[in-house]
């Protein structure tokens, strides 16, 4: 009896372990200009570093450099398992809410709102050798007409 529990046990240890595991975005990622699709100029340059906190949160610190060379970072977290997103060091306007969410280890939708209304959805999913990941934005263009953008990261 007492092997059948251990058994039982030890088989539900074994299939919680991946959902536990780090997610295949953590990492750092650099922006492949040449092989993405922008409606806007590209930045010149674009790195996305993800990590796991102690805190049970995804990081992010997103490090721009535009094409006239202004460099910007941002800092944003959320759970892991999808939500929120927190901008602790308060660069997102007012009235702009981010939410997070989680479809599959690797495949996240995240939702941009302003003032409660949707405006942007992105969708990034690694690739199944956890080389690049794809990120796909759709919302709209300046002149308010629908339009997509692609950004194709590597992993460094």
């Amino acid at each position: 009896m007492a092997l059948a529990v251990t058994i039982e046990v030890l088989g539900m240890a074994m299939t919680t372990i991946p959902a536990i595991a780090a997610d295949p975005i953590i990492g750092t990622w650099k922006l492949d200009v040449g092989s993405s699709k922008f409606v806007l100029p590209p930045p010149k340059e674009q790195t996305e570093v993800y990590k796991e906190l102690a805190s049970g949160e995804i990081g992010l610190v997103l490090t721009r450099v535009q094409s006239v060379g202004a460099a910007t970072s941002t800092q944003l977290t959320w759970p892991a398992s999808g939500g929120a997103v927190h901008d602790p060091d308060g660069r997102l306007p007012k009235g702009e809410t981010i939410v997070e969410t989680l479809l599959g280890p690797g495949e996240w939708l995240v939702t941009y709102m302003r003032n409660g209304t949707q405006y942007l959805m992105m969708h990034k999913v690694i690739s199944q050798e956890g080389k690049t990941m794809r990120q796909t934005i759709k919302g709209l263009d300046p002149q308010g007409r629908p339009a997509e953008q692609v950004q194709v990261l590597r992993r460094q």
